[in-house]
């Protein structure tokens, strides 16, 4: 496949529809998600509309692989506009826009907290299991149910000076506390480096320096307007 095959695609789907030019616009966040766009243009006049055929999935999902492959690259785009002409002629244009990227950086950031405590949830649980360390009861049905091990927790992540990741995981249960010796993830290191990355760099005017995030959890999603009562970021 080809953008080509994609032109003619979207050709042949909206040929039913009178128009001059047809826009369809990608955009696309740098987690991967995107929205589409799709515009008829009659002289002055401006219909909006939207890709939803399933037969076009495929090549939706052509230009979001490119968006993939590309991303590394000096040739990365996060902006794809294909404008065609009822004729069939058509031109492209891919683009880099550093604005949007920054703000998805930046929305990104404010939510990966989020993400950590969903992620220490679920390592906290498969560790513990493996290891025969939550609590079991039988239901009235005599199927084996899993309890709480934990009613609350403290999670510090440090980057130290040669920028390894250090870090303590301390559990509460009825007023007790215990320290949990759990193997992170390799791709959740990687998370908290590249995180710890951005913020003091990237988003270095919209982000204190930190070096240490510590996060308290209530083993259940954080709402989001009560960030700042549950993660702190501090440079120690």
């Amino acid at each position: 496949m080809n953008e080509q095959d994609v032109i003619n695609a979207f050709y042949n789907y909206y040929k039913e529809f009178s128009y001059e030019i047809l826009e369809i616009k990608f955009i696309f966040t740098l987690g991967g998600s995107y929205d589409i766009n799709v515009l008829y243009k009659n002289n002055e006049n401006i219909k909006e509309t939207i890709l939803d055929g399933r037969e076009l999935f495929k090549y939706e999902r052509y230009i979001y692989n490119l968006f993939i492959s590309k991303i590394e690259t000096n040739d990365k785009f996060n902006i794809v506009i294909y404008k065609i002409k009822n004729d069939g002629t058509h031109s492209s244009v891919y683009l880099w826009e550093n604005e949007k990227s920054h703000q998805d950086l930046l929305d990104y950031a404010e939510v990966f907290y989020q993400w950590v405590n969903e992620r220490m949830m679920s390592m906290i649980f498969e560790y513990e299991k493996d290891n025969d360390l939550v609590p079991t009861e039988y239901d009235s049905d005599g199927d084996l149910e899993y309890l709480s091990s934990w009613d609350s927790g403290v999670f510090t992540f440090h980057i130290d000076k040669n920028n390894n990741l250090v870090y303590k995981v301390v559990l509460t249960k009825d007023d007790k506390e215990r320290t949990l010796d759990l193997p992170l993830r390799d791709y959740f290191v990687e998370g908290i480096l590249d995180h710890y990355k951005v913020t003091n760099n990237e988003l270095s005017d919209d982000w204190k320096p930190w070096n240490t995030m510590i996060l308290k959890s209530l083993h259940y999603d954080i709402p989001y307007d009560k960030r700042e009562e549950f993660v702190n970021y501090i440079l120690e």
